[in-house]
């Protein structure tokens, strides 16, 4: 059975138990290189030459990670916090290695730095692009990208509902489940809850998928913008986005998937079990209903007063654009750039950017739950300003935040909103306009896809930027998807020291 070890005597650590990541590593690779017998099969129904490179890659990433996973087979049950946070990072950035030579064998011949991009778009479920000529592009390699997308997305729901709340990351020690303190059971019932979210997750594409295909989409394309979209991904097989089938229905479909997608999987559970009211009964939810309504509102004025749309078209663009954008889907349609809109849209929807979804879903961004926190801190000191001598406690579902939690809340929102200004400052070095740095930054951080300005904005891809801002953007998309401190603390002194 597995031991986590909880607590630490003051001043006296182990030695990391590096065999320990080894093996829960090479398991992983071993996982991502069965699913290059998707493509490869697929290439090989249509005739594409690319189906051995899909196979050799394979039989690449089988080879190391079963070595890995067999030479370390010993220590597979020992892992402790900081075991854990090592794993969580080693696991994407080895994905990242592997999954990324197809895109440099194919017939598409990317340099390592685009494939690298690519993939690390893919696995932290950003959706962001440096391919131009997707319809022409083979199935094998589009299923590839959805499959990253896919897996990378329900990665992150099992980060966020079992390893940063163990972690305290951000202050998600609240979000701990009661799987039990007995090792003996805890093991089980943590396999049956990532079980049964993943059938959920299951759920979700196939109802995407089938809703799709009605609406008009070809069974694979069907398929995979439903893989994209519950993971909340973004990544299409059209240059031209959802904006290809110029299908108003798909649009409103994939605007419901995103929505559904950007709350928590956990509660869909009990939604499912309870009723709607389980799910709207959670703080964070119902705050993020009310800013993706705020937001829809105030968009569809502007585009009704400002630019003159059509009440139907304005309304199912300004759903389709916010909707995509904070659940950080970055679904873009060639006919929806909101960069050409004015400059509201624009701050608005990089406001959004920021934001993200839920806590427990595959959005990005800071979180609703962390919004939730501040702003109950906030109420409570405006009152104690106001009745210095009253007592009120700061809560979240009813429940009393303990000031751990909200330290940790505040300590992440300072250090999310310096990394963007950090990542920004740099882009900015690179060459890169001053709205495509902000964009740009903002986008990788909170896994979005589509940047601002004519540069990287919805219209356009990032085939057009320097490698250097390539590697920046892509060590960002992984610090958004480690909820950026999982990232930071192995790189320091004291984690390895013994």
């Amino acid at each position: 059975m597995i031991t986590i070890e909880r607590t630490r005597s003051f001043g006296k650590t182990q030695t990391i138990n590096l065999p320990a990541v080894f093996f829960f590593v090479g398991v992983v690779v071993s996982g991502f290189s069965a699913a290059m017998l998707l493509p490869a099969a697929i290439d090989l129904a249509d005739g594409n030459e690319d189906y051995w490179i899909f196979l050799t890659c394979s039989a690449v990433a089988m080879f190391v990670g079963l070595s890995m996973a067999l030479a370390f087979r010993g220590h597979r049950h020992t892992m402790g916090i900081r075991e854990v946070m090592l794993t969580a990072p080693a696991c994407w950035l080895t994905v990242v290695a592997f999954a990324a030579l197809p895109f440099v064998f194919s017939s598409f011949h990317l340099s390592y730095t685009d494939a690298v991009f690519e993939t690390m778009s893919g696995v932290s479920a950003t959706g962001s692009t440096v391919i131009v000529g997707l319809d022409d592009a083979p199935s094998g390699l589009l299923m590839w990208r959805w499959l990253l997308i896919w897996f990378g997305g329900f990665g992150f729901i099992t980060l966020a509902v079992l390893v940063l709340p163990f972690l305290r990351i951000g202050g998600l020690q609240l979000f701990v489940l009661d799987l039990s303190a007995q090792s003996v059971k805890f093991v089980p019932r943590m396999i049956d809850l990532v079980a049964k979210v993943g059938l959920v997750y299951l759920g979700i594409t196939a109802i995407g998928m089938v809703l799709f295909r009605w609406e008009g989409m070809s069974t694979f394309d069907a398929i995979g913008h439903s893989m994209a979209a519950v993971a909340t991904g973004g990544f299409s097989s059209h240059d031209e986005g959802l904006g290809f089938f110029n299908s108003p229905a798909i649009e409103w479909t994939a605007s419901l998937i995103m929505l559904i997608s950007a709350m928590p999987f956990v509660l869909h559970l009990q939604a499912m079990r309870h009723g709607p009211k389980a799910l709207f009964a959670d703080a964070q939810v119902r705050l993020f209903l009310s800013i993706v309504s705020a937001a829809v509102f105030s968009l569809f004025v502007w585009r009704v007063a400002w630019n003159d749309a059509p009440l139907l078209d304005a309304a199912r663009e300004a759903t389709f654009n916010v909707t995509s954008i904070i659940s950080t889907t970055g679904f873009t349609s060639a006919h929806q750039d909101f960069g050409q809109w004015g400059g509201f849209p624009s701050l608005l929807l990089l406001a959004m950017m920021l934001v993200g979804g839920c806590t427990g879903s595959t959005a990005g961004g800071i979180k609703m739950f962390r919004l939730c926190v501040l702003i109950e801190t906030l109420r409570a000191q405006a009152h104690r300003q106001i009745y210095p001598h009253g007592t009120f406690v700061v809560s979240y579902n009813s429940q009393p935040i303990t000031d751990a939690v909200r330290a940790g809340v505040a300590l992440y929102f300072f250090v999310y909103l310096t990394t963007f200004f950090v990542f920004a400052l740099l882009l900015g070095f690179t060459g890169m306009a001053f709205e495509a740095s902000l964009g740009g930054s903002a986008t990788a951080l909170g896994g979005v896809g589509p940047g601002l300005g004519p540069v990287i904005g919805p219209c356009c891809t990032y085939a057009p930027l320097p490698d250097a801002a390539k590697w920046l953007l892509s060590i960002e998309m992984l610090a958004g998807r480690m909820e950026i401190l999982i990232l930071v603390i192995p790189l320091t002194r004291t984690f390895w020291r013994t």
